[in-house]
């Protein structure tokens, strides 16, 4: 590879889930190294944790794995969806798993205050990220917040402070579909629905739309209808306003 500027196409194609195993590995073998720059040092934890899942999962099978996490904690249940898969290497996902993983060498409540520990670590790795200058780096984060099977009211603000303000549309796409996942928490909803009157970009307009569909939030007819009526919106997002109020309806 030639340069940092190979890495960084590489973590970005990584989060978009366009990377083949060769470019992963290669990914691994730069971030084993010792001289990383100061600006990709926040990716060096998730990828030694994916080398040491790499080397865990050749003694068990992935299902082996997410059974013995199942098993395990009581407390964090996270099953294996084909999101968790994307997002398969992400630092809070591995850190839970081998936290599982070691669990049973240790006595009950010392394995949930490990996994708790490491749940608030990853949490607060998530949070830091956000402050990246790297567009990226933002992204990143968002995604590892998509590991959760819940989340908190602290991380449900921080992601729509993030829909609200990041100036990156792709990291504030991402944090739109971390919300939805998060769709149980009424203020997840409000906030995609006020979020759609201020959001200025197209692309970003429809996600918002298909979110509030998928969580079926009846209360959202009345701004996809505004929306359609605003002669500033793209057609496309007027139209794909306009099938969102009939499929609401439809529920």
């Amino acid at each position: 590879m030639k340069g940092y500027k190979d890495i960084e196409k590489l973590i970005e194609q990584y989060y978009n889930g366009d990377t083949s195993l060769e470019e992963e590995l290669q990914l691994q073998t730069f971030f084993e190294g010792e001289d990383i720059p100061d600006h990709l040092k926040s990716y060096q934890d998730q990828f030694l944790a994916m080398t040491y899942m790499n080397s865990v999962k050749s003694e068990l099978s992935e299902d082996d794995l997410f059974a013995k996490l199942e098993n395990d904690t009581p407390v964090v249940a996270m099953k294996p969806s084909n999101r968790i898969w994307f997002y398969r290497i992400a630092a809070g996902v591995a850190l839970v798993l081998s936290g599982v993983w070691f669990g049973n060498q240790l006595r009950p409540n010392d394995g949930m205050e490990k996994m708790q520990a490491q749940l608030d670590e990853m949490k607060s790795l998530m949070f830091s990220q956000l402050e990246s200058s790297s567009a990226s780096g933002r992204l990143q984060a968002v995604s590892s917040s998509m590991a959760f099977e819940e989340a908190d009211e602290e991380t449900v603000d921080v992601l729509i402070a993030t829909l609200k303000n990041d100036e990156s549309m792709h990291v504030r796409s991402k944090a739109a579909s971390a919300l939805t996942k998060f769709g149980s928490n009424k203020k997840a909803r409000e906030a995609l629905r006020d979020a759609l009157l201020q959001e200025l970009e197209p692309a970003v307009q429809i996600t918002l739309i298909d979110c509030l569909v998928s969580l079926k939030e009846k209360s959202s007819i009345e701004t996809f209808q505004q929306l359609s009526n605003d002669e500033k919106v793209l057609k496309e997002v007027k139209e794909e306003a306009y099938l969102g109020i009939f499929r609401l309806k439809e529920l």
